[in-house]
């Protein structure tokens, strides 16, 4: 049962995200929105929605090692794993949006530090909780004001915007549903081995739910809209630390093990900002540092791993 679970999870995941994708993109045609300002707000949330329901219900059930873990994780792999096969597909260039960037980078910086800052004995409070939920919504909302005032003559776009707009929430549905069946079924296939809540958290966990962000920007790529990609990313990171942490510790303020806060979340920071320097040097992440990405999710990942065992 477990392997059917995961099977069925990749293929809702395939087709979600193209849908989801295709949709969006031709929203943002037809409204003269950017599509990184789609990927940051539309896909974003769409993507984030596994990450929002596995972590807000693990912290119910008083998991708080598995809900932290599962967002920090995600965005680790977000950063690594999904921008490094987008990117290994096709050259990732982002031309003319260096404001933007530098906005998304330090509000993808900002709830890392909070965390640093407020959590670093273990202990995530509702203040704090708070705290991360409004730097998401200022994130949002400064987002909306500078799309609204950087609309582009509008479009033709194949069709009414309702039609997009409809395959873009079947698209997010269809991740969803993916996403949870994977993760269901790879859960009891981890647990059969005895494996940590903590590292099936960072690992399986953040895999599983970022599976949706890896599907929806591989499918960007390919359909060559590079700066969808990035801002799906980035957009998801935002959403996991500010509204998934926030909103699941808001709901049960709980410790967490620390080696997350004084590990993972400073490596997640740093991948950040090198990250974002690294664009914002020459607007673009080549093939080449593309599989750099690569092999450095695959070092964390076994880093994880042994220091769990």
């Amino acid at each position: 049962m477990p392997i059917v679970l995961v099977v069925v999870g990749i293929v809702f995941l395939g087709l979600g995200a193209s849908w989801l994708v295709d949709g969006a993109s031709r929203l943002a045609l037809r409204f003269g929105i950017s599509p990184m300002v789609v990927g940051l707000t539309v896909v974003g949330f769409g993507t984030s929605m596994p990450e929002f329901m596995v972590s807000v219900l693990a912290a119910g059930r008083g998991s708080g090692a598995l809900s932290v873990g599962n967002a920090v994780g995600s965005n680790v792999m977000n950063l690594l794993l999904v921008l490094g096969v987008a990117a290994v597909i096709r050259e990732i260039a982002i031309v003319g949006r260096q404001e933007e960037l530098i906005r998304n980078i330090i509000f993808g910086l900002l709830p890392a530090l909070a965390l640093m800052i407020c959590a670093w004995n273990g202990m995530i409070s509702r203040t704090l909780a708070v705290v991360l939920l409004a730097l998401f919504f200022v994130f949002l909302g400064v987002t909306l004001f500078k799309a609204r005032q950087g609309v582009t003559e509008r479009q033709e776009s194949g069709g009414p915007w309702l039609t997009h707009a409809t395959k873009a929430v079947v698209g997010m549905v269809g991740l969803a549903i993916g996403a949870e069946s994977l993760v269901r079924g790879g859960t009891v296939i981890a647990q059969d081995f005895g494996i940590s809540e903590a590292v099936i958290g960072l690992t399986l966990m953040a895999f599983g739910t970022s599976l949706p962000e890896l599907a929806a920007s591989v499918a960007a790529a390919l359909k060559g809209e590079s700066e969808m990609s990035v801002g799906n990313v980035l957009g998801s990171n935002v959403f996991n630390l500010g509204l998934v942490v926030g909103t699941a510790f808001l709901i049960r303020p709980s410790e967490v093990p620390v080696e997350i806060i004084r590990q993972d979340v400073p490596f997640l920071a740093t991948v950040t900002l090198v990250l974002g320097l690294g664009v914002m040097r020459n607007g673009k992440i080549s093939k080449l540092e593309g599989c750099g990405l690569l092999v450095a999710v695959a070092a964390y990942l076994a880093f994880v791993v042994v220091r769990g065992a």
